[in-house]
């Protein structure tokens, strides 16, 4: 760890304490991390975006099948960090 303080907040706390989630926070959090995307990935969900004809709420998905179709924003970020986890 960097440093060591006397009164760490509570989230140096937990980091500290719960070694998996330090690494994935680490994980995340260095260059590239969580949201690093090849250009392929970003040029197929543009296009499945435009194909689609997405409005401002929603977004490419991933269903079960692996096909892409319009989803809600919100609740596909929390699928993805809690699936990646």
């Amino acid at each position: 760890m960097a440093r060591t303080v006397k009164n760490p907040g509570r989230t140096a706390e937990f980091y500290r304490r719960k070694k998996s989630s330090r690494e994935k926070h680490i994980r995340d959090n260095s260059p590239g991390g969580k949201y690093a995307k090849s250009k392929e990935y970003k040029r197929e969900h543009a296009a499945a975006r435009e194909r689609l004809k997405i409005g401002p709420y929603q977004d490419a998905v991933r269903d079960k099948n692996g096909n892409l179709r319009p989803g809600n924003r919100k609740e596909n970020r929390a699928r993805g960090g809690r699936d990646r986890a």
